[in-house]
């Protein structure tokens, strides 16, 4: 048996009307290290915010190239960081003006996974091994979270890891675009593991961004990222 990956990413209403880019992004990979599942959101209030996101996806890839699976929770992440900051100093950007959340999943073809998660965003999994590992506080402010270029902490991280056991567990990373305006989620990995394990790789991108687009929240105005990992037969393979 082995682990799919599929992903979308479409911009907000509000960035469209404003004549704006995505300032999310979404990166699915796969090799010899296994797979990789990354989505960050970049803090709109932040000039480079785009930038950032971007950045946060390739410094993902570059860390699980680089740090083993078994690796401590703190090798991955700071490996993941040193390359963010590299990649910005390149463009002679400051981190404070790209700050960006960072979700993370990375697993080997057993379906054996680990998660990290930065600011705000939602990691669900089916059956249930992990529920949101960060949450926004209550008394935060507006779109206040924390992220790369706001937070040096390691301890601001949250971390898990589980399994992909069987035919149709999964996993789906979100940006806030979409966690914000769930409500009950009992569910929602089943359904979506349900609908994309009948589709192929394009097929089921299409679909993806066909529900980013349509979304049924009246007034939305985000942008909106997922990536879904789930357990099917036979090989990996990724859209």
């Amino acid at each position: 048996m082995g682990v799919r990956l599929h992903a979308a990413s479409v911009p907000g209403p509000a960035h469209l009307q404003a004549g704006l880019p995505n300032q999310d992004a979404v990166l699915i990979r796969r090799g010899r290290w296994g797979w990789l599942a990354a989505v960050s959101d970049g803090m709109g209030s932040r000039t480079h915010a785009r930038a950032g996101a971007r950045a946060a996806c390739r410094a993902a890839r570059q860390s699980v190239r680089q740090v083993p699976f078994e690796a401590e929770d703190r090798a991955w992440v700071e490996t993941l960081y040193r390359d963010w900051l590299a990649q910005l100093a390149k463009e002679h950007i400051r981190p404070a003006d790209a700050a960006a959340t960072c979700l993370l999943a990375r697993g080997l073809p057993d379906g054996r996974f680990r998660l990290a998660q930065l600011g705000d965003g939602l990691i669900l999994g089916h059956p249930q091994p992990v529920r949101g590992l960060a949450k926004r506080e209550a008394d935060a402010f507006g779109n206040e979270t924390l992220g790369l270029g706001v937070s040096r902490r390691f301890a601001d991280w949250h971390f898990a890891r589980g399994a992909l056991t069987e035919p149709g567990h999964g996993l789906a990373l979100m940006t806030d675009g979409i966690a914000d305006d769930l409500g009950d989620t009992d569910g929602l990995i089943e359904s979506l593991v349900v609908d994309l394990r009948r589709r192929g790789a394009r097929a089921a991108r299409v679909a993806l961004t066909r529900d980013l687009n349509d979304w049924p929240t009246r007034h939305h105005s985000d942008d909106k990222t997922i990536a879904v990992v789930y357990r099917a037969g036979g090989r990996i393979s990724n859209e």
